[in-house]
Formats: structure tokens, sequence, C-alpha cells
């Protein structure tokens, strides 16, 4: 019955949002949406094509993907978005008078396409590193921005209790051009009803930004961009993690079957099961309305491909550009596909192997974390000792984010949880920031987009602020200062040992155990590389090096495999196995993901699972009480 009602709640959405989108806007359903018979793309400026031979046609009634061939072609996928945003130099430009967009029939393309990006922050992001903790600056809460406010500041802005009615409702006669304007403005209401409605938005439109989390920040997004009513718009990896940060001192669906290169990691954890579900449904319905947005999606190698997606644009390592029906393209190029993966699952295990496990390191006894009314965390009770390695769990909005940045000690309720929150033997307030990240490794994605980009900053810098925790360099080896803030002494036991430390990583997750061509990308080459330079994969296996050089008591690893293909990931696992050198029996390890092939140990390493459920956690497995 509610999959029924969600149904109907859907075409009652695209029945409005094909009126809206008649009214402010027309075209034509025949023409082709874009039109690149045959060109090169460059950067703005450069006479080096970025893609070669573009050639490629879309039609109103094809369902368009621009895939990335594999780890190495990310950073390639945005520029055939950028020619169409004009970012790009397209050689020689579509022919006149029609151009890259004949179906805009001469209308300006600033106003009707438009963009919405989700993709990690890329080698050309800015050089700076920015405060991803700020989202947890506004501690009272009328300084906490709502999504209303925030995303929907005119159509959505509720009454005041102290306005005059008649202020907003007069009395006197509407001319035509008055009552079309009500109209427009009534029908524009009614679809972000049903837009907030089918995304699930409606029950968080006045809370805070600070208690939300990426996941339901995406949907906020892409209905905002939906409202302005665009002709063309372009949603660029969706299914990734979100990397929009809230600053407040700035203003029946199953797992889809992928298509997959075999070099590519196959799974993320950015969005979860559900809203994958809630995602696709609407963007399906509203293929079908003949004169609705036309939406093109920007898709990881990994990501899945839906059923109802017929053409894609694959951009592989070379700059080229294959384009065609998703079954031509894809059999010749893509292996079809692993089995499908399932969200974690709390199915008992008979091998199951207990863990030895050492001192306390986090002890939560009740913590609880709340925004005016919104309980975001419940009395949560949860151990972690030394020598455990645990999965963290749970849906989008569940709490895992608002409890890793507790742990860490950056969200401002951990002081006034300090009575029920214990940290390496000490309440939390005892703790000054800088020293606790000392005792955590790390890897997020609002690290792995916050992380400076500086062109000077090479690996070896980046790996070596891991011992401090910090994102500056220091020292005269680059390898951090002593814990009293001094400069290590030359040659000292302490120095020596952290560079025996920035060796050691390499040799266990450096290019030799995932390069295609080792003996071309030496040690010593890759420490000098500029990190600017490396892929996304590449960034993200030189930030797990910086989380676990230190050899810290607690390693949180959120995401930590984004962008990095399959021989990366394997390397990764083998080193963060019993054995494999990366962790002891003196750390814990949490890793946070939606699936089980995610985390790097099974039932018979001893992995236990921890779920966030709407605030409320408990262990899941192996039962407490075992």
């Amino acid at each position: 019955m509610q999959w029924r009602q969600s149904l109907a709640t859907c075409k009652r959405l695209v029945r409005n949002l094909d009126v809206f989108s008649r009214t402010l806007s027309s075209g034509s359903a025949t023409l082709p949406v874009i039109n690149i018979p045959r060109a090169s793309i460059f950067e703005l400026g450069s006479n080096e094509p970025v893609l070669h031979d573009v050639v490629w046609k879309v039609y109103p009634n094809e369902a368009w993907a621009v895939v990335s061939g594999g780890a190495a072609s990310q950073h390639l996928k945005p520029a055939l978005f950028g020619a169409l945003l004009g970012t790009h130099r397209i050689s020689p430009p579509p022919p006149a008078p029609s151009g890259l967009f004949p179906f805009l029939e001469g209308a300006d393309p600033h106003r009707y396409v438009q963009m919405v990006r989700f993709a990690h922050r890329g080698r050309a992001s800015g050089d700076g590193f920015y405060d991803f903790t700020a989202r947890y600056g506004a501690v009272r809460e009328e300084d906490r921005r709502t999504l209303r406010e925030t995303f929907f500041p005119d159509i959505a802005r509720p009454l005041h209790n102290l306005a005059i009615p008649a202020f907003h409702k007069p009395n006197t006669p509407l001319d035509d051009t008055g009552a079309t304007k009500k109209a427009h403005t009534e029908r524009k209401q009614e679809v972000f009803d049903m837009l907030t409605d089918w995304l699930k938005l409606k029950d968080l439109l006045d809370l805070p930004m600070v208690a939300l989390s990426n996941g339901q920040t995406r949907r906020a997004r892409i209905a905002q961009a939906l409202l302005s009513n665009p002709r063309l718009l372009l949603l660029d990896e969706p299914l990734s993690e979100s990397c929009t940060i809230y600053n407040p001192q700035t203003a029946t669906v199953v797992p889809i079957p992928t298509v997959l290169v075999p070099s590519v990691h196959t799974r993320d954890s950015g969005l979860d099961f559900k809203s994958r579900g809630i995602l696709f449904d609407l963007l399906r319905e509203l293929k079908k309305q003949k004169s609705s947005t036309h939406i093109i999606m920007g898709l990881r190698a990994q990501d899945p491909l839906p059923e109802w997606m017929t053409h894609v644009a694959l951009v592989d390592d070379r700059g080229k550009v294959h384009a065609g029906r998703k079954e031509d393209v894809l059999s010749s190029r893509l292996t079809p596909t692993l089995s499908s993966a399932s969200p974690s699952s709390t199915g008992s295990h008979t091998n199951y192997a207990q863990r030895k496990h050492g001192a306390p390191l986090v002890d939560m006894s009740g913590v609880t974390v709340q925004y005016g009314p919104r309980t975001v965390l419940s009395s949560i009770r949860w151990t972690i000792h030394a020598n455990s390695r645990w999965h963290l769990i749970g849906e989008n909005g569940a709490g895992k984010t608002t409890l890793l940045a507790l742990l860490t000690g950056e969200h401002p309720q951990s002081y006034t949880q300090s009575s029920n929150l214990r940290l390496f033997d000490r309440e939390r307030s005892r703790w000054a920031t800088p020293f606790l990240h000392r005792q955590i490794g790390r890897v997020s994605p609002e690290l792995f987009n916050a992380f400076p980009r500086r062109h000077s900053l090479t690996v070896w810098d980046a790996i070596g602020t891991g011992f401090d925790g910090g994102f500056v360099p220091k020292g005269k080896r680059r390898v951090g200062l002593a814990e009293d803030g001094m400069a290590l002494a030359p040659g000292s036991q302490e120095e020596e040992w952290r560079v025996h430390r920035m060796y050691a990583v390499m040799r266990g997750l450096g290019p030799a155990r995932w390069h295609s061509h080792p003996e071309k990308m030496t040690v010593e080459r890759f420490f000098a590389q500029s990190f600017t330079s490396l892929s996304p994969g590449e960034q993200s296996v030189v930030l797990l090096m910086r989380a676990l050089v230190g050899a810290p008591p607690l390693v949180l690893l959120d995401e930590a495999w984004a962008g990095m293909d399959n021989a990366m990931v394997h390397a990764a696992h083998d080193y963060l196995q019993d054995g494999g050198g990366g962790l002891t029996d003196k750390q814990a390890c949490i890793v946070v993901s939606h699936w089980e092939e995610e985390v790097p140990w099974g039932p018979e390493e001893g992995v236990q699972r921890y779920k966030l459920d709407s605030g409320n956690g408990q262990q899941i497995y192996p039962e407490s009480n075992r």
C-alpha cells in the first residue's frame, strides 16, 4: 500500500513538473539536446586537447550517463561537462545556427543549462585548506540556519506570526499580469511541495543545517536545481558522498547490478541503499515526461547504472569519448558485472573468531547530542578497545558523521558530554583538541575535500602531516614537531622512527603494490611528486598513508577507498589485515560503510558491527552478550 501511495505521489509530481516546465519555457521535443558533430575539447588558454575527436549527439527521448572509464580518467570527465557549461573550448565549434544546444532554439544556455556537482574536490580546486569543522561552529540555536532558509528562502519562507495578513493576501483585484504571476507562484509552490515530499525533505525543512547528513543535503540541492526549471540539468556524481559542507559563518528498488571496469573498485560507501532508490525513482519518472527537464548524470565506473538509462558516453584514460547505446558501448569495453552487492547484514556466522582486546580507548556511556528539540544521538553506549576492528553502519542521517565528530573532538557538544565520553582514559574536556588529533588517524570525504592542494605540497609532505594530525608540513625533515611543539632533535630516535614509518607505509601502500608500471614509479619519485598532480585514487591512497603513518591508537576510515582502483583497494585491505603491517594489536580501527565488502576483516578476523538507526545505537554483531 505504501509503495502504491509513493508511486501515485511521484506521478502527481511529474504532472506538475510538466505543467510548470511548459509554463516557463518552450522548446522542440524533436531537435537534438546536444550536438557535437566532431570536435576536440580544450581547457581555456590551452592548445593541448583534453578530449579528442568527440562525436556526441543527444536526443530528447534518450537517457544519458557520462561515465569515467576508470580512476585514471576520472579527472577527464569534467571536461565533457565543461564543454557544455562554457568552461572548456570546443574546436571546431558546433555549426550555426543551431549550435551546441539545438533544442533551445536560440534561448540563452546560461539560463537553461545548469549543473549540480557532487564530485570530490579535484586537482584545480584551489590550493588552501578550508575548515570542514565549521559546520559545527554555530553553537547557539539562533545562529543555525535551517534547510528551508538555506536552499528555499523565497518559496518556502513561512509566514511570520506577527505579519499582517493583508500584506500577504491583498484584497485588491489582480490584473492579468498579477493573476498570471499568482498562478505561476501557486504552481511553483505545488511543485515544491511535491518535490520535498518525494525526496523525503518535508520533515527536514526546519532543521538546522548542522543537524543534516550529506545525503540529506544532496537531495535538497537536487530539489533546488529542479525548482529553477532548467531545460538541461547535469548531475555529476550524485551517488558519491556529497562534499557539501555548511559554514554558518557565511550565509520497489533493489541493488542494480553494476557495469564495471575490471580495475575499478566496485562499491562506494557514500549514498545508502534507500537514498539511491529515492533518487533513481524520481529520475526515472522525470524521464517519462517529454516536456520535463532533460537530465544527464555523471557517474564513476563503480556507480550502479540505472536500468532505464539508454545511452552512455564513456570517457577512457586516453581522452577518447565512446558514445552510443549502453549495450554497444559497454559490451565491448567493460566487463559486466560482479554479483550484486548487498547492504551490511546481521546474519549469523559460525566461524566467528573472538579477538583478544586490550584496554578501552573510547568509552561512551550515554552520549546524547541534541539540536533544540531534535535528538541526533540518543544515549549512545559504545566501548572501543585496543585491537578491536569495527564496522560502523547506518543510513544517511542516522548520526554517523556526528558520532565521528565526537570522537575527534570537533563537535562542540563533545565538551558538554565529557562526563559520558572518555577518550584514551581521559574525559573529553581534559584533552586539548590538537593533542587529541595526534591520537587519531582518519580518512573522510570532508578531509579529502578540505586537504590543501598547493602545488608545492609533495606526497612526502602530505603523509608527514599525519604525525601531528595537522595540515601544514613542519620540521626540518617534514615529519612534524615534538609533542611539546619544539623541533625534533636532528638524528634523534623519534625523528629516525618517523622517517622509518614514512618508508614503512610506502612499502605497504605505495606504487609497488598497485601501479601498472611499478618500475617507472620508484618510491623516491612518488614521494617527490606534487600531491595535486595525483589522480583522485592516488590522493586517497596518500591520505590513507597519512592516517596510518603515526601508528595512532584509533584509526577512523570513512569512505577511505573512494576513487581507488581494485589494485589499490586490495593493497589497502591486505595492509590493514592482521599480519599486513598496517595495524598493531595496540590500535583500534573503525570502517564506516554501507557494504560488507568494503571492510577488510570478516568474522574470521573478529570484526564487530555497530549500527546507528535514527540516533539510536547498538552492537549488532556479534551480539554484545556473546
